[in-house]
């Protein structure tokens, strides 16, 4: 759907007027146009949740995990759940990084940066628009930032004062990482960087700020991406992050074509800088070959990207019962092909990109777990990993040179 309008404000006014007009996709139907306004405009005075010196130092190390000294592990929720932006629950989820990225670093031979899926994973692109339950229809779930998961009109209707409850969940997830002595001012062995996919324009723009000296970044994350629904170079996400500062990724699939990642890298780094643009890689264990081709033409144009790997959600399928899940053998063989596909083709295999949870869910496939219905099957949208199988998931994270020195 056009976005036509933003609030203006000393922050956002360049922001908006780039973005403002251009087709976006995954947007909700906002039903009280005049309450929206108002949540907008109440984004544009907020405190930011991240500050630009902390946006600065990520993309400083993400440069030098372009040139080798780093991996990535980026990890998290699929969709975010408010009610865990507490201590406990993020002192957990913190904890899970901590495990994964040991894992990273033993099979890469070189330090991990901590990304989480945390702090504003709250929106979800989706498929349809609606969803038939009991033979009603209903809008779809987007996500806790715009409508509720419990099937009924009610919940389901898009509310634009959920996003204010977003915003306030996301500063005490931040807060809480501060707290926990992972967050501003922590060492690099032991940050906690927050990251999300950037798909709700009303949150995101009025929550761009200036910085000192001139320039913009986006002030609800250190990370935000563009997910493969919304990676349109024409259109208002990939506008909204070629405008702004901070390190930014984008999700490329199989149907994304040797043009549009050159036009993707054209667009998103422009001036070809290190630490700028990752592409984060979602085609599934049958369908991964056709990374090879991109992955040569970034080489080839001269684009010093980082490659992740989400092995998730190009493998998702649906049990006898109708619960989507993903099964554990094939996420491990997504990691291996893509560790040599980029290897081969000269790119800068960073690290990987998964949806769990470090609770003891089963919702996917694999290591003794069976999705069900019921207590164990948790998730807001899209099956997690438990740790235990995102452990060993992790575990097929391995560059060739410590494969060959094995």
């Amino acid at each position: 759907m056009p976005r036509s309008s933003f609030p203006r404000t000393e922050h956002d006014t360049l922001i908006a007027s780039a973005v403002a007009g251009l087709p976006a996709r995954q947007q909700p139907e906002w039903p009280d146009v005049s309450r929206l306004t108002a949540v907008q405009t109440e984004l544009a005075s907020a405190p930011p949740l991240v500050t630009y010196e902390s946006v600065r130092a990520l993309r400083g190390l993400l440069a030098r995990a372009a040139a080798g000294e780093f991996c990535v592990l980026q990890a998290g929720d699929c969709a975010e759940d408010p009610a865990e932006c507490v201590a406990e629950a993020v002192a957990r989820k913190a904890e899970m990084l901590d495990v994964l990225s040991d894992i990273v670093r033993t099979g890469a031979g070189r330090p991990v940066i901590r990304v989480g899926r945390i702090a504003g994973q709250f929106v979800k692109p989706r498929s349809q628009n609606e969803e038939m339950y009991e033979g009603t229809a209903l809008p779809v779930f987007r996500g806790p930032m715009v409508n509720g998961p419990e099937p009924t009109p009610e919940a389901r209707r898009p509310d634009p004062s959920r996003v204010l409850a977003g915003y306030r969940a996301a500063r005490r997830a931040v807060r809480a990482i501060d707290t926990l002595g992972r967050g501003e001012g922590a060492a690099d062995a032991t940050r906690v960087w927050t990251s999300h996919e950037a798909l709700l324009l009303d949150y995101e723009v009025p929550m761009v700020r200036r910085r000192p000296g001139g320039g913009s970044y986006l002030a609800t994350t250190h990370w935000p991406w563009i997910g493969e629904r919304t990676r349109q170079v024409d259109g208002a996400h990939v506008r909204l992050l070629a405008e702004v500062e901070n390190p930014v990724a984008c999700k490329v699939g199989p149907a994304t074509t040797v043009e549009e990642i050159r036009a993707l890298c054209a667009t998103l780094d422009p001036l070809r800088t290190p630490g700028r643009l990752t592409l984060v890689a979602r085609f599934g264990a049958g369908r991964v070959g056709a990374l090879a081709p991109l992955v040569r033409e970034v080489r080839r144009a001269g684009y010093p990207v980082l490659w992740l790997c989400d092995p998730m959600h190009g493998n998702g399928e649906r049990t006898a019962d109708g619960l989507k899940t993903r099964r554990l053998d094939a996420i491990m063989s997504e990691i291996r092909q893509f560790v040599e596909i980029v290897s081969e083709g000269g790119g800068v295999c960073a690290g990987l990109h998964l949806e769990s949870s470090p609770y003891d869910i089963a919702e996917c496939d694999g290591a003794g777990y069976t999705p069900v219905p019921g207590p164990g099957y948790t998730t807001l949208c899209d099956p997690r990993l438990n740790l235990l199988q995102a452990v060993a998931a992790t575990a097929y994270w391995r560059l060739p040179a410590l494969e060959a020195a094995a």
